[in-house]
């Protein structure tokens, strides 16, 4: 009985450690009043970024580097997602800026846990 008692403490504390959110991906989730990303752990040049729509509007907007360098367009049906691979040269910021509905830019960033971006006042 001891030993499984030991056991389940050991599973439970390993698994509580790591219990955030991971992904390979950006997952960049819309929502009426706020954005959340998942980022991936890792750095690579191939980055994909999926994208999410949980409002009841079309989303419209881009994904820019730091620099202002247009990335790529997406436009996102209600409740639909979309996935996009991206080149990244240099390290540079990425971000994903909604435009209609419009929202302010956010920053894609590598290794963090989940974050959200609330709606500027």
């Amino acid at each position: 009985m001891k030993k499984a008692w030991f056991l389940f403490f050991i599973i439970f504390v390993g698994f509580r450690g790591n219990a955030y959110e991971k992904a390979d991906a950006f997952i960049v989730k819309v929502y009426d009043t706020k954005v959340k990303v998942v980022s991936p752990v890792k750095d690579d040049p191939n980055l994909s970024v999926i994208i999410e729509n949980k409002t009841l509007v079309d989303i419209r907007g881009k994904i820019e580097t730091g620099r202002g360098e247009i990335l790529n367009y997406v436009n996102i049906k209600s409740r639909a997602s979309t996935s996009l691979k991206l080149k990244r040269k240099d390290k540079e910021k990425i971000f994903f800026i909604p435009q209609s509905p419009p929202f302010q830019k956010v920053e894609l960033k590598l290794g963090n846990r989940p974050y959200e971006i609330p709606p500027q006042t």
